[in-house]
């Protein structure tokens, strides 16, 4: 997939645009616009991209995105259900426009990094945006605003991006950050050495691993680990595979090494992650 510039049209008067999407996959590529975004997960689970950061998604997470952030949800593959979401997206004038009210400040600072709002059932959230949905005109408008006020209420909240990160906008940069996630998400599973995904972009392995570290922030195995982490966390909660089925499925040759892996990018180990989540819920 190509990462493309994303043109955002809107027909209703109130320049929101609002829909549901449901297909068998987010499609998306990893893309950019110049309009901000919230979107709440519906069904599907998976991989998202936030500029640098790289997490695992799962239904019910809300995310708020800023103009120009570069952004994909990638779902699991051969997932039973449809992929399914909430979205509304809006251009910078109209936020420009709400910014004066302290309430709105609060909720959509840092933005440009992406938000993640967790617990946000909480102010059934659902039901709040299907009504803007639903809506049109001056109403529309309205209700969206009370949606951004009442999402104040949701204290427990992630931001993704590094902060400093800036993100080069050409169609080669993209199109090679798009290149390796892809081949990442085809091969985690197996052994990947530098000059494999070098050679995907015809680069030398120097090159590559210079070109990688400026734009995501970190060396590539440090994001491969990260990934492979995510991938494991889901095989975690959703299968009651053993925690070394779950280590060499991901890619881990060395036990140790993906324990180690885990704790860092979890903070916890494997077996421990797995019995907390069990515990919340």
């Amino acid at each position: 997939m190509k990462a493309v510039l994303e043109k955002v049209i809107t027909e209703d008067e109130s320049s929101i645009r609002a829909f549901k999407y449901s297909a068998d996959e987010f499609d998306a590529p990893w893309h950019i616009h110049p309009e901000y975004e919230l979107t709440y997960i519906l069904k599907s689970t998976g991989i998202r991209y936030i500029g640098n950061n790289i997490s695992d998604y799962q239904t019910g997470e809300l995310v708020l995105i800023g103009p120009n952030l570069p952004h994909c949800w990638k779902n699991e593959e051969h997932q039973n259900e449809k992929a399914e979401s909430l979205v509304i997206q809006w251009p910078a004038e109209l936020s420009n426009s709400l910014l004066q009210y302290r309430v709105i400040q609060h909720v959509m600072s840092n933005s440009g990094r992406g938000v993640l709002f967790r617990n946000a059932d909480s102010i059934e959230i659902v039901k709040k945006m299907q009504a803007i949905i639903d809506a049109s005109g001056l109403n529309r408008f309205v209700r969206f605003a009370e949606l951004l006020q009442t999402m104040d209420q949701l204290k427990d909240k992630v931001i993704l991006a590094g902060e400093s990160y800036a993100y080069d906008q050409s169609n080669e940069t993209t199109d090679r950050i798009e290149t390796v996630q892809n081949y990442v998400d085809q091969h985690f599973s197996q052994k990947i050495k530098l000059i494999d995904v070098a050679n995907q972009l015809n680069m030398t392995e120097q090159s590559f691993s210079r070109f990688f570290s400026k734009i995501m922030q970190r060396p590539f195995f440090v994001y491969l680990n990260e990934y492979r982490v995510n991938r494991a966390s889901r095989l975690l909660l959703e299968t009651d595979l053993q925690v070394a089925e779950i280590g060499y499925k991901c890619g881990y040759e060395s036990l140790p090494f993906f324990y180690q892996q885990f704790k860092k990018f979890k903070g916890y180990s494997p077996l421990g992650f797995r019995k907390m989540y069990r515990r919340i819920k």
